[in-house]
């Protein structure tokens, strides 16, 4: 509700200059005279940004076989701000845990995840594999 109406008041802003310049008798056609100075228009600043969803992405690689993709490195914990949307591009299905509820996301899928701490595991996954440790604050 606040964005649209900051809109608003820097358009609204910007046609007063507008109707001042050409109520002082300013030409239309910049041609016709030596430009007329006119004062900086600021508007006024939007609110802070929303919080944005982490894109979090889980992806094949041995020794381990699935970890967290962080940039160039891979780690198997990590901790996010705000929401998170957890991409499988492992091998096989994952199987995460978290909070009394488990879901399942097939490869090439998304799921979205709210605040709290979540174990991630590939479904029928081997005792050597990484088991990856997401939190999402």
């Amino acid at each position: 509700m606040r964005k649209p109406l900051l809109l608003l008041i820097a358009l609204c802003s910007v046609i007063a200059v507008v109707v001042a310049v050409q109520a002082a008798g300013a030409p239309l056609h910049s041609k016709a005279a030596a430009p007329t100075p006119v004062a900086a228009v600021t508007p006024a600043k939007a609110p802070a940004a929303a919080a944005r969803t982490a894109a979090v992405k889980v992806v094949m690689r041995d020794p381990g076989c699935h970890w967290f993709a962080v940039g160039a490195k891979l780690k198997t914990g990590l901790a996010v701000s705000g929401a998170a949307k957890l991409s499988n591009f492992d091998e096989a299905a994952l199987k995460i845990k978290g909070a009394g509820s488990v879901k399942r996301v097939n490869v090439g899928h998304t799921v979205a995840l709210g605040h709290g701490r979540y174990t991630i595991t590939m479904v029928a996954q081997k005792p050597d594999d990484n088991t990856l440790h997401l939190t999402v604050h």
